[in-house]
């Protein structure tokens, strides 16, 4: 069963629940412009999440190339591998990130460890917030 979004009934402003499974107290939202404006603001919310985790991966790669765990032609060589996956997080496409993640092959320090960190963080903010 996938997620859907629930108005709470008799409120003027109503809280909404983006859920699996009806809620007591709320009604399934099936207005196509209400349903319309919900995803709009799910999606900003997603592109916020990508900007934010995006910048704590950059941080965490300059930190690396204080500490010398990484030269500089290393970390420009792995944002060049990671280009669509990190396009695709930006614009708040989990989904599709989740795809490519999956797919890409390990490349220079884009390791089999660290390929897996970023697949368990993508996949676990899809199981949250799809």
């Amino acid at each position: 069963m996938a997620r859907a979004f629930y108005k709470e009934d008799g409120e003027a402003i109503p809280a909404v629940k983006y859920v699996v499974g009806q809620p007591v107290g709320y009604t399934l939202v099936s207005d196509t412009n209400e349903l319309r404006d919900l995803y709009i603001m799910q999606y900003r919310q997603r592109e916020t999440d990508g900007k934010d985790w995006l910048e704590q991966f950059r941080a965490d790669l300059m930190m690396d190339i204080i500490s010398t765990t990484y030269t500089p032609t290393e970390v420009f060589l792995l944002e060049q591998h990671l280009k669509s996956l990190t396009e695709n997080i930006i614009a708040g496409n989990w989904l599709t990130a989740q795809s490519i993640s999956t797919s890409l092959p390990l490349s220079g320090i884009y390791d089999q460890t660290m390929k897996d960190e970023m697949q368990l963080h993508i996949d676990t903010y899809v199981t949250n917030n799809y």
